[in-house]
């Protein structure tokens, strides 16, 4: 009874830990948020990442990721975002220039929602450090890449 226990415990713990490890802000630039303006076309509340299609004033369309737990924590409803409110998004923007963020807060009807304003992430931070020191963005995001 004992063993299937531990089994059990150390089993649960690293299904936590790959759930909670399975994504990397590595191909977000962490360290140079920036903000768009746009319309919702679409939000949808997912496991593991909602995500945002946001269409911004010069008509480009973004794909916005949005961390979970983060947007849970802060207590935000799930149905928040609707198609066809405009916002403002602050977020972390892709490495390799498309048009892909990861979700750091949002401003809608003049209330500003923080999400995760600061990444503390050691992957993110050591892929910022490698670019920093001058290591190429295809390098550095191929030895970050996610898991599938």
């Amino acid at each position: 009874m004992k063993f299937q226990l531990t089994f059990l415990t150390s089993c649960s713990l690293l299904v936590a830990g790959y759930a909670f490890a399975h994504h990397s802000f590595a191909p977000f630039d962490i360290r140079n948020p920036i903000e768009i303006t746009g319309v919702a076309e679409d939000f949808v509340y997912r496991r593991p990442h909602p995500m945002l299609t946001l269409l911004d004033d010069e008509n480009v369309e973004w794909e916005i990721e949005v961390p979970l737990r983060f947007w849970d924590r802060a207590g935000i409803a799930q149905d928040a975002i609707k198609p066809g409110d405009e916002l403002m998004v602050r977020g972390f923007p892709a490495r390799n220039g498309d048009p892909e963020m990861a979700m750091g807060g949002f401003e809608l009807n003049g209330t500003y929602y923080a999400v995760h304003e600061q990444v503390g992430q050691r992957s993110a931070n050591e892929a910022a450090d490698a670019i920093e020191r001058g290591e190429s963005l295809e390098s550095v995001l191929e030895r970050f890449a996610e898991p599938e």
